[in-house]
């Protein structure tokens, strides 16, 4: 049951009538009807996914409370650890390691094949796993006490509007909310519509109308040129963006109607001036998760810069690996990885001095920046590497020419503009001052995207692009 689907907002106006009656009347009531509200929501993808995701929320809810009784809790988050990478490893990466092994195989002249696993990846099975982790680990640090009612942990794991794709939520900022008695303010419901319709542009007229350009050069890039290619590459590193950021969108949006509010997930990334500054304006509540569960586990920069410099780096490895069971996702993880190590030492021993007071140095940095993200994401992007190298081989030989067809022109001046829209939001910034807009202004806006929705949506329909994460 996508966002975009007429179903989902059948179902979300039923949960927000009876939400709003029993939170009035019976607050406990409302909270046991999220919960399978949530359950019937996760279960239109397939009803078995149901077993996992609450195998994970029963065995994190008792180890929570036993690693706050134990003497020795460790022995406990190792459990958790086990079960949940444990679950995440066969559905996600098992089939990855068994081909992996079998090509091993047929090098070495070995004609045995291991039989691939006949498993489905579970929607959104990474973004609950490393929520329900970081509640976990939190106890057993000590800097979250561990949630007694079941029910609470439930629809703290489980909560439909970012259950799929994000953003990912702390344990402690959830249930502060939780118990206390949430306020449904003119605030949260201005800002809330104005979120998901929002989100619903960024994805129906931008991401979906993107993917009609870029999807066949991915698809078949033999088939494009030069010309295509680079399209089809600066066009999907916008495309992921709004298609990522409109799914948060609408999240946040939808929980701001339920009366809870969710961390910002993006910043807009685009205008970063560095990678490092890119990761920390993309997917943010990824990044913080990764920096605090991963890389200050590994012992961050305690043990000198080179225990440092390869803590980043196998900290984005890993971050690469979580989106996806391939080895292009490691690859791409690993070259965003080298790049912020460079940048982390240049800014230390200054091999390259950039003064960011000039504006041409900072456009030419940006350019740079872009260029980078942009050629990296083809990678995250292609289904294979046989798929990403023949990107490239149009590149690199200029194969099949350079030329365009004439209805093909329309495409290049919207992805040249793009960058511009990109620039030009972030100085505008309404998702963030959303709920505290004047009545025209916000009319004007709701209108402007009714119009937008009404000429470009609906002629390429697509799914969440991080619904397979």
């Amino acid at each position: 049951m996508a966002f975009n689907s007429w179903e989902f907002l059948i179902f979300l106006m039923t949960v927000l009538l009876v939400s709003a009656v029993l939170r009035n009347y019976h607050q406990r009531a409302e909270i046991w009807f999220l919960v399978a509200a949530s359950a019937y929501f996760y279960g239109q993808w397939n009803w078995g996914y149901l077993l996992l995701i609450y195998t994970t929320i029963f065995v994190d809810y008792l180890i929570g409370i036993q690693c706050f009784k134990s003497n020795k809790p460790e022995r406990f988050i190792s459990f958790s650890l086990m079960v949940n990478l444990g679950i995440l490893g066969v559905f996600k990466y098992g089939n990855l390691l068994l081909t992996t092994t079998n090509e091993a195989m047929s090098l070495v002249g070995s004609n045995y094949q291991l039989n691939l696993l006949n498993v489905l990846l579970p929607v959104g099975i990474s973004f609950y796993t490393f929520q329900s982790l970081s509640y976990t680990i939190d106890c057993y640090r000590g800097t979250t006490k561990p949630q007694k009612n079941l029910v609470d942990y439930a629809l703290f794991v489980s909560f439909f509007p970012q259950l799929v794709a994000g953003p990912i939520i702390r344990a402690n900022s959830f249930f502060r909310q939780l118990n206390h008695h949430r306020q449904f303010t003119f605030y949260m419901a201005q800002s809330g519509v104005f979120l998901i319709v929002l989100g619903l542009v960024k994805k129906i007229v931008l991401a979906d109308n993107l993917a009609a350009l870029t999807n066949p050069v991915f698809t078949q890039p033999e088939s494009y040129n030069f010309s295509f290619s680079i399209l089809a590459i600066y066009g999907f590193a916008f495309q992921l963006y709004y298609d990522f950021s409109g799914y948060t969108d609408i999240a946040i949006g939808i929980a701001r109607l339920l009366g809870f509010n969710f961390p910002r997930n993006f910043n807009y990334p685009y205008i970063a001036l560095s990678v490092r500054e890119f990761w920390q304006r993309w997917h943010i509540t990824l990044s913080r998760w990764l920096r605090d569960y991963v890389y200050r586990s590994l012992g961050g920069s305690k043990k000198g810069e080179k225990a440092a410099m390869r803590n980043i780096f196998i900290t984005l490895l890993i971050g690469g690996f979580w989106h996806g069971a391939s080895w292009n996702m490691a690859i791409w993880g690993a070259i965003n990885g080298i790049a912020v190590v460079i940048e982390t030492l240049n800014s230390k021993y200054q091999w390259i001095r950039w003064d960011l007071n000039n504006p041409l140095i900072r456009f030419f940095k940006w350019l740079l920046v872009i260029h980078f993200l942009s050629l990296a994401v083809v990678f995250f992007r292609a289904p294979d590497f046989q798929t990403a190298q023949q990107i490239f081989i149009n590149l690199s030989t200029w194969q099949n020419g350079f030329s365009l067809p004439s209805d093909s022109y329309l495409f290049g001046f919207f992805i040249l503009f793009l960058p511009f829209l990109h620039w030009f939001s972030s100085r505008l910034g309404i998702n963030y001052r959303c709920g505290e807009m004047g009545s025209f202004e916000y009319v004007s806006w709701l209108t402007i995207f009714g119009v937008l929705l009404f000429i470009f949506g609906g002629e390429y329909n697509q799914d969440f692009f991080y619904f397979q994460f």
